[in-house]
């Protein structure tokens, strides 16, 4: 929808630094490509290179006090289609933790629940995990074949006689599952093994168990999820029914073959 990585989240951060997307106070001050860079923890040129690119798109507005995002660039087809998929893999969250067993905190009963709050708060989400996984890996689309690779691995893995899990994700599948072509998925990847970050056996991809870095930055990103699922139900979610809160529906799962 925006053509890399990159640009989606210099839109996100856009978005949530001056968008339409709640009412929060002080959201409404437009972001210089300055504060931009330093919250996302890229280079100010690369950060600049994406926010032109947008703002000849339409999808971010320029002004003498800096970048916003408006109703219109939300109402785009592009836009709308990311947004509204972000949404609704929040209350699919939502929705497993509830059929989990975990404890969700109960709705405001005097709000009607907005989408649009929700679009943004799922917007922090994504945030918050580049935020608490980029120190592991500054280059954003290696950063997401790790955690795709790390999610299948904990999810779909095999789990041998030993108590361990067999790989059962291949760079094919990492790149289909990502829409990546293949050889940028395979450069990628091949630098994370350089970096110790992933493992192969034979061909099937393995994430480098109990690493550090993995560990701290799950427990920053599960104490800021649990942070945002509470500010969802704030806005008059409905927690005990999420399901009536799709706006397209429930995500499938990744199919990795």
């Amino acid at each position: 929808m925006f053509g890399n990585l990159n640009s989606a989240v210099v839109f996100a951060a856009t978005a949530r630094a001056c968008g339409p997307f709640d009412q929060t106070p002080g959201r409404k001050r437009p972001v210089s490509i300055n504060a931009l860079a330093s919250s996302i923890g890229r280079p100010f040129e690369t950060t600049r290179r994406h926010a032109l690119t947008l703002i000849e798109g339409g999808l971010i507005a320029r002004s003498p006090d800096g970048l916003s995002v408006t109703i219109d660039a939300i109402a785009d087809p592009r836009v709308a289609r990311f947004t509204e998929s972000c949404h609704d893999l929040l209350v699919r969250l939502a929705a497993d933790l509830g059929e989990g067993g975990f404890a969700l905190p109960p709705s405001a009963i005097d709000i009607t629940y907005d989408p649009r709050s929700g679009m943004g708060i799922a917007l922090d989400l994504i945030l918050a995990a580049m935020e608490s996984h980029g120190p592991r890996e500054e280059n954003f689309t290696r950063l997401a074949l790790l955690l795709a690779i790390e999610w299948a691995h904990c999810h779909h893995g095999h789990l041998g006689p030993d108590g361990t899990r067999a790989p059962m994700i291949r760079t094919s599948d990492a790149a289909r599952v990502l829409g990546l072509p293949y050889a940028t998925t395979s450069r990628n990847i091949d630098a994370l093994v350089e970096r110790g970050l992933l493992t192969r056996s034979g061909a099937m991809l393995h994430p480098v168990a109990d690493a550090a870095s993995a560990v701290a930055a799950d427990a920053a990103l599960a104490n800021r999820a649990r942070q945002l699922i509470g500010r969802l139900a704030q806005c008059g979610f409905p927690m005990k029914t999420p399901g009536h809160a799709y706006i397209r529906g429930r995500t499938p799962l990744p199919d990795l073959g």
